[in-house]
């Protein structure tokens, strides 16, 4: 116990602010609401992250009660992914738009290879000692009740299955997306077998396992049938919306925004290609039309998907913008005429549920959704009638879509006809209310 009454809890977290990053928010908001209900977060993460966007905009959600332990790390992969973005932002400057596409990727094939068998089970691993060292000390100084790791990176669990080993503690592991089933796995036996046996270690060592999607935990239970899941999703935190309700779309353009990362997984080529068909085949739209990305086309290193945008001439109608702080993102949402929500075409897609989608319900501006139709994403955005969700494996489909939207636009009846609902239970404060009531259960029992 500490200060009246409240119940400490180590709280493992690689990704805490000031990194940006829709990552970093579930744990934020944890640990910004968990002092509400009489438990004192004491954050165990590290002092700069190998891939660190800054936004300390977010620090304001870390109150008094909260103590942060930064620790070091060693992070091999650091230098690379700078090296690869100062590249990359130097090759975006110097390539002729339309003469000259960029060579698709800069990544060396070997070195690739050489971080899949020896960074196990992610970029993170090196972390790990220095944090269970400073954990132990932690520990034995503020005596916390329980610990709570998040992943990924899947290192935290890790670091959370020694310090309950080592020190006789309950641990509840929360898992933001899947281990081994994730989309952009390592497809070799060598790292499968690995991951999948430290997979399961975890979810067999763990008093409790918390998912932020049903498919994830009912995924996790054919894997440890006998281990005790809860179901908390991400969402949205009622503060960060605050005076923004007077924002407003341009009038005369009909704006759709994207915010986040597209990437080899998350590819977003068949809706750029219906969009570029529609400009093509319709001169309302080709004049009215502007597209917003607000995060990046591609991983450091990468052009593919900056190749076909500038290849097909999709940059005329567009802005890219690099990656902002939290408070400008969701300025951006309600400043949209339709946020594009996207999810890949690959193995377990029905399980993703991306965390913007919440935002974007709270932002009341209609969702288009290029989405798995039988997925998790499909159902809250039909659920909630918050916007419309179309197959993300037909070109057809997303253009069929966006001409449906385009023209309820068109006659004023666009908002009108996605009027959201029910919404309130993905609320921030709410979902802490559920971890805390996992955090009593486990300590009680």
């Amino acid at each position: 116990m500490d200060k009246a009454g409240s119940k400490k809890v180590l709280f493992i977290a690689y990704l805490f602010p000031p990194v940006g990053g829709g990552g970093v928010q579930r744990s934020s908001k944890f640990v910004k609401y968990l002092p509400e209900f009489g438990w004192q977060p004491l954050v165990l993460t590290v002092k700069e992250p190998y891939d660190f966007y800054r936004d300390d905009s977010l620090m304001k959600d870390l109150g008094d009660d909260v103590k942060v332990y930064r620790t070091f790390s060693i992070e091999p992969m650091k230098w690379i992914r700078i090296l690869l973005k100062n590249k990359s932002k130097k090759k975006l400057k110097s390539a002729n738009k339309l003469t000259q596409p960029l060579k698709k990727s800069l990544k060396p094939a070997f070195l690739v290879k050489l971080k899949t068998y020896l960074l196990v089970p992610d970029n993170e691993i090196l972390w790990l000692p220095f944090a269970v060292w400073k954990g132990m000390r932690i520990i034995k100084r503020e005596r916390p009740l329980i610990i709570y790791s998040t992943a990924s990176p899947y290192t935290d669990h890790l670091i959370a299955l020694i310090l309950a080993k080592l020190s006789g503690l309950p641990w509840v592991a929360d898992f933001r997306d899947p281990w081994v089933d994730r989309a952009n796995f390592p497809r070799n036996r060598w790292r499968l077998f690995i991951d999948r046996k430290l997979e399961k270690r975890v979810l067999k060592s763990a008093d409790h396992i918390i998912a932020t999607t049903s498919l994830i935990a009912e995924r996790f239970k054919d894997l440890h049938p006998q281990g005790k899941f809860t179901v908390i999703t991400n969402g949205y935190d009622e503060e960060d919306f605050i005076d923004m309700q007077k924002l407003k779309p341009p009038e005369g353009e009909f704006r759709i925004t994207y915010t986040g990362i597209f990437n080899e997984q998350r590819n977003p080529k068949k809706v750029f290609q219906a969009l570029r068909e529609l400009i093509d085949c319709r001169d309302d739209f080709n004049n009215k039309i502007r597209i917003r990305i607000i995060g990046q086309l591609d991983n450091p290193g990468d052009f593919e998907n900056i190749n076909y945008f500038r290849q097909i001439g999709l940059d005329q109608y567009s802005e890219l913008i690099e990656y902002q702080p939290h408070h400008q993102v969701i300025s951006e949402m309600h400043q949209s005429t339709v946020l594009l929500l996207l999810i890949g075409d690959y193995l377990f897609e029905e399980v993703i549920l991306p965390g913007k989608i919440f935002e974007y319900l709270r932002a009341g501006r209609p969702i288009f959704a290029v989405v798995p139709p039988e997925g998790l994403a499909a159902d809250i955005i039909r659920s909630t009638n918050s916007g419309l969700d179309v197959s993300n494996k037909s070109v057809d489909d997303i253009k069929e879509g966006i001409s449906k939207m385009f023209d309820l636009y068109m006659k004023d009846k666009l908002e009108k006809s996605f009027e959201g609902s029910g919404i309130e239970q993905y609320g921030r404060r709410n979902l802490t209310e559920k971890l805390v009531d996992v955090l009593n259960n486990v300590v009680l029992s």
